[in-house]
């Protein structure tokens, strides 16, 4: 029979879920001092419940702080959180639990209890939770340990590997070198494997990597989760670090895709473009190419984006529908017209006006000039003026 403990310190709450599992035949316990995680002494004491329960609209953000107290427990319980606010649904997508609605029936309850029961062991990913899941223990040499883990990991029911990795999906894996050299010289790893893991350079996200090969996604998934578990390998949203050429270029693609998805909210072709009014059939195409070159699909291809790859083409034909627009003067001057009466809501830094423009090039021209000849004072003046006619040029706003 399943143990479930309310760790709930609403008593109208605790009370009714009582009285509604208990009708169901569950061993239940409700216990209120545990609402903010295991209380003192029961780490170790082998009577944690099965499942435990916790309220995520009553913890709010100190949710997944809680959650990682019951699933560093050992062993480990399985754990489901009750939330009825948006809040809620969010902070528990961030912790990696299962969120059921408090007017739930019992029925829906007891599945997500039995679920978390099962999967108690994917909650992380740590040498203990492993050790658990494998029923195997503690090795005292580390790299012995971690050799058993990964060799008893090839044959877990990947239903634990898959829930622990399904939360990491979109995120980076970077294995340790020194860490997977010295399982490697222990034999720990397969020749598969072993290819496997040069792949694990921190620029590919899980989803990528268990299609990748040599080895096949079940495999890969449990491969994955044991050298995470055993320290192997890191799992995080953005890339580990700058230590290496790709993921510095990795890095700084993902930082301006995103500062350009947030520069283009509510902007105009111009700045898709990256254009002023005063712009003509050659300056276009110059604009278009110089935005292709890093931003264009067939560039971005070459790099796995995670979650800011479902970005890359809608904000590709936000640039062909601009080239579209400014190539045909009919078109253009109807865009025109409907940027004059929306000025109120759109930003701007290149739809400006066309003197402007021009009197911004104009200075910035004879800045340079100034500068060559050496005549600083002068030069700054000019270079101060076409940034104040353009305001947020990116070239004036350097030259300065």
């Amino acid at each position: 029979m399943t143990r479930v403990l309310l760790a709930l310190a609403d008593l109208a709450l605790g009370v009714q879920l009582q009285e509604t599992l208990e009708a169901h035949r569950v061993q239940v316990r409700w216990d209120p001092t545990a609402a903010d995680g295991p209380p003192p002494g029961l780490a170790g004491s082998g009577q944690v419940e099965d499942v435990v329960v916790v309220d995520a609209d009553g913890l709010g953000s100190r949710l997944g702080d809680v959650l990682d107290a019951w699933r560093g427990l050992d062993p480990a319980p399985g754990v489901i959180a009750l939330g009825g606010t948006q809040a809620a649904a969010g902070h528990a997508a961030d912790a990696r639990v299962t969120l059921v609605s408090p007017t739930d029936d019992a029925a829906t309850l007891l599945e997500a209890a039995q679920e978390a029961l099962r999967l108690r062991f994917a909650g992380s990913m740590t040498r203990g939770l492993a050790r658990r899941a494998l029923l195997v223990e503690k090795v005292a040499d580390p790299i012995a340990d971690a050799a058993q883990i990964v060799g008893a990991a090839r044959a877990i029911d990947v239903e634990i590997p898959r829930e622990a990795l399904r939360w990491h999906a979109r995120s980076y894996v970077c294995g340790d070198p020194a860490t997977i050299a010295a399982l490697r010289e222990v034999r720990a790893l397969t020749i598969p494997e072993v290819e496997f893991s040069h792949h694990l350079d921190g620029t590919f996200t899980v989803q990528t990597l268990v299609k990748r090969g040599p080895i096949d996604a079940w495999h890969a998934a449990r491969f994955i989760w044991a050298l995470t578990s055993v320290g192997a390998a890191k799992i995080t949203r953005e890339p580990l670090d700058l230590a290496t050429p790709r993921r510095r270029a990795l890095a700084l693609i993902r930082q301006h895709l995103r500062g350009r998805q947030a520069r283009l909210e509510k902007s105009t072709f111009y700045d898709i473009l990256e254009i002023t009014p005063a712009a003509e059939t050659e300056d276009i195409e110059a604009a278009y190419e110089l935005v292709g070159r890093r931003y264009a699909p067939q560039v971005l291809g070459a790099f796995d984006l995670g979650e800011l790859g479902t970005i890359v083409e809608p904000m590709w034909a936000q640039v062909e529908k601009a080239r579209s627009v400014m190539h045909d003067i009919s078109a253009r001057g109807r865009y025109n017209d409907w940027l004059r009466g929306r000025w109120n809501e759109i930003r701007t830094r290149w739809a400006i006006e066309t003197s402007a423009a021009q009197t911004a090039v104009e200075s910035y021209a004879r800045g340079q000039r100034a500068l060559g000849d050496g005549d600083v004072h002068r030069a700054v003046g000019d270079l101060a003026a076409a940034a104040r006619n353009h305001t947020g040029h990116p070239e004036y706003e350097a030259g300065l």
